[in-house]
Formats: C-alpha cells, sequence, structure tokens
C-alpha cells in the first residue's frame, strides 16, 4: 500500500514516516510540506492512501482533498490534524479515518487496521461480479450482488455532469465543453468552482453505491475521462447482444433475440434534457423497433400469433405513431377472434391521430377497418370510449 503524507510541520511528516516505517507492506512513496506540489505529483507517484493535515497555509484541507481525488481517482483519505473540530467535516467528505495529535503508535494502529480492511473489501468486490450502470427508463446503479437503485444526486447539474461523462465514456471531454454545456451564465472562475465541486460528489457517488467507475483528469487543465473498463453498463451488453444475433436465422435466434428486447425497459437516461441525450435515445429507440418489428414479422410467418400480437402490441406502446404497426397488430386480432380488441385499437390511433397529431388517420387504415367491420360480425356498432 502507498502512502503519501502532506503536512506542513516537518518534525510531524518525519515522525509519520518513522511510525509507518514497522508495517508490513507499507511504503510512503513522498512526503510534503506544500499541497499543491503533492497534488501536482499524484498522477505520478498514484498513492493509494494520503495523510492531510487539514489545516495547511496555503490551501485548506478540505479543498486539498477534493483536487486531490481529481488529480488521483480513487484514493482514501487520513486527516491528520490538532483541531478535534474539523472531524464531523472530514467524516462527511467520506474520509477513512481522523488522526488528532500528538499521533499515538496504538491510534495508527487502527488507522491502519481500516486501510487494509478496506483494500481487502474493494479486492473481494472486484474478484465478484462487476457493478452495473443501468441507462434504460432511469439512470441506476447496481453494486455487485446488489439491487438497482437511483443515485441521490447532490444537484440536477451534477447529475447531468455524470450522465455527459457517462455519454462519451472512454472518451476525453474537455473541461472548456462542460463549462459551457452546464455553466453557460457564469464566469469562468465561478464555472470551475461549480464543476471542481460537482466532480467530487460523483466520485463520492460513485463510491458510497460501490460503482467502479473512476473519473480520471487528463492533465490538471484539460479534461476528464470516465473509465468504465470494470463496470457493465446495460446500453453496451445490448448493443453487443444484438450485434451477435444480427446474422444469424431467426428460426435459430428468435429466442435469444426476443431476450435481448425485453432488455429495453424505457428510454435512454430519460431524465436528461439535452440534445446530446436525445438524439442517442431516439438511435436506440429505433434500433429497437428495427430489431423488434423483424421479430414481429417472423412471429407471423411462422404462425406463431399470440407470439406476433405480444411483440406488436409492445412496438405500438414504444411507437404509438406508427400507423403500419398499428394496422398489423388489428389485422393480428381478428385473425385471432378478437374483434372487439381490433375496435378498440383502431379507436385509440384515431382518438392519437385526430387530437393530438391532428392529422387523422390514412384512407388505407379507415377503408380496411370498415371493410373488416362488415365482414366480421359481430363487432361493436358504437365507438369505444378513449379515457
Amino acid at each position: 500500500m502507498k502512502i503519501m503524507l502532506v503536512d506542513d510541520e516537518a518534525l510531524v511528516l518525519n515522525q509519520i514516516r518513522r511510525m509507518l516505517s514497522g508495517y508490513p507492506g507499507i511504503s510512503v512513496v513522498g512526503s510534503f510540506g506544500n499541497a499543491r506540489e503533492a497534488i501536482m505529483r499524484m498522477p505520478e507517484l498514484q498513492p493509494d492512501v494520503v495523510f492531510f493535515d487539514i489545516h495547511l497555509p496555503e490551501i485548506s484541507g478540505i479543498k486539498a482533498v477534493e483536487l486531490a481525488q481529481e488529480a488521483c481517482p480513487g484514493v482514501d483519505i487520513v486527516f491528520v490534524t490538532a483541531y478535534s473540530e474539523y472531524a464531523v467535516q472530514a467524516f462527511e467528505m467520506n474520509a477513512v479515518d481522523y488522526l488528532l495529535k500528538p499521533l499515538y503508535q496504538a491510534r495508527l494502529d487502527q488507522t491502519i487496521k481500516r486501510l487494509m480492511q478496506k483494500r481487502m473489501h474493494k479486492e473481494d468486490m472486484r474478484s465478484i461480479a462487476p457493478s452495473r450502470i443501468l441507462c434504460f427508463r432511469s439512470l441506476r446503479f447496481q453494486s455487485s450482488g446488489g439491487s438497482p437503485e437511483i443515485p441521490k444526486w447532490r444537484t440536477a447539474k451534477t447529475q447531468t455532469l455524470f450522465a455527459f461523462l457517462l455519454h462519451q465514456r472512454g472518451n476525453i471531454v474537455l473541461k472548456e465543453t462542460l463549462l459551457e454545456l452546464l455553466w453557460p451564465e457564469l464566469d469562468v472562475k465561478q464555472a470551475a468552482n461549480q464543476l471542481y465541486t460537482s466532480i467530487y460528489h460523483i466520485r463520492q457517488c460513485l463510491k458510497q453505491m460501490g460503482i467502479d467507475a473512476p473519473i480520471q483528469n487528463m492533465t490538471i487543465q484539460e479534461g476528464y475521462i470516465l473509465d468504465t473498463s470494470r463496470i457493465r453498463i446495460d446500453v453496451d451488453e445490448w448493443e453487443n447482444g444484438l450485434r451477435q444475433v444480427s446474422g444469424l436465422n431467426l428460426t435459430d435466434s428468435h429466442s435469444e433475440l426476443q431476450r435481448l428486447l425485453s432488455l429495453y425497459e424505457g428510454d435512454y437516461l430519460p431524465e436528461i434534457g439535452y440534445g446530446w441525450v436525445e438524439d442517442e435515445r431516439e438511435r436506440l429507440r429505433k434500433l429497437w423497433n428495427q430489431n423488434a418489428r423483424s421479430l414481429a414479422r417472423f412471429y407471423e410467418k411462422a404462425m406463431m400469433l399470440e407470439e406476433a400480437l405480444a411483440m406488436y402490441e409492445r412496438i405500438q406502446d414504444v411507437d404509438p405513431y406508427n400507423e403500419e404497426d398499428g394496422l398489423a397488430l388489428m389485422k393480428l386480432y381478428t385473425a385471432s377472434g378478437r374483434h372487439k380488441e381490433a375496435e378498440r385499437h383502431y379507436h385509440k390511433l384515431d382518438h392519437l391521430f385526430t387530437n393530438e397529431l391532428r392529422i387523422g388517420l390514412t384512407d388505407k387504415l379507415v377503408d380496411w377497418f370498415e371493410q373488416a367491420r362488415k365482414k366480421l360480425p359481430p363487432w361493436r356498432n358504437e365507438e369505444t370510449e378513449i379515457g
């Protein structure tokens, strides 16, 4: 375990270094009297833990922690100070421990034990099933062995910032881009402070919910990249699955395609209202519709009417404004003897197109309905109410 020490008192630095030297498996990779210098060296030294004096002259320990976790995502923090009144604030920032000066070996033993236990827990979690991020229906996190949960974001902007980094996963996102996207009304300094604070809170949220997706700082000034290499993302798994079955004969692969289509629980990141997410939302929706229609037509040709009906009903739920799908569904209803359901769906479409789109149904659909009603009694003569 690599430890970095940051304290403006040289005697304290020497004391901690000496006390840590007796623990096997621990090395001190750097001692610094200046917090900014320490933070600049973190990407190079990659410490697992930083012992921070919470009361530094050139920068507060709290602010230094934000910058440290920006420079070295996932680093653990131990505060060292003579001021006990900072304890609550330290633990609010998820510090592993809080040591009061003067330091005692027995108390440091407890700190090292906590750090070792946390390290072992991280390794155990990585050996189990990876955590997941879910984007369909709503943005949710699922830790290893847990159930999907909606994160508690500090602000709506924090949520949007994470969603954008996730959307751009694996790519560097320039800080300038984020400032213009989220805080265009603020001056650069104010916007940058908002960005740093939001990044810090996202990291804490990911950490608390067991999501191993560090936000890496690609040099202090340039940008961020969200590393999702150690987690699973439902959208990626879904698209990979569709690619694998795309070249297969549906006679052999229809069950797998049915399973994949069922994983599309709803729109992509529906809580985010920006143009960049709407484009992706529409692309994924079209991809689902394309595959769903292929499967529905396969079921029709194979005379698997119940499966075809269920597929077209789902298609109409996802894309209610498509008349061709609506007509296919009504034809299947009539072929199955479910005439009242066909009529009910016709009036539902009529209501949708007339009252919401204000264009009315096409002659093709109206003519089919009138002919079908005449040929296939008993149908209700009265129109079905649409609630």
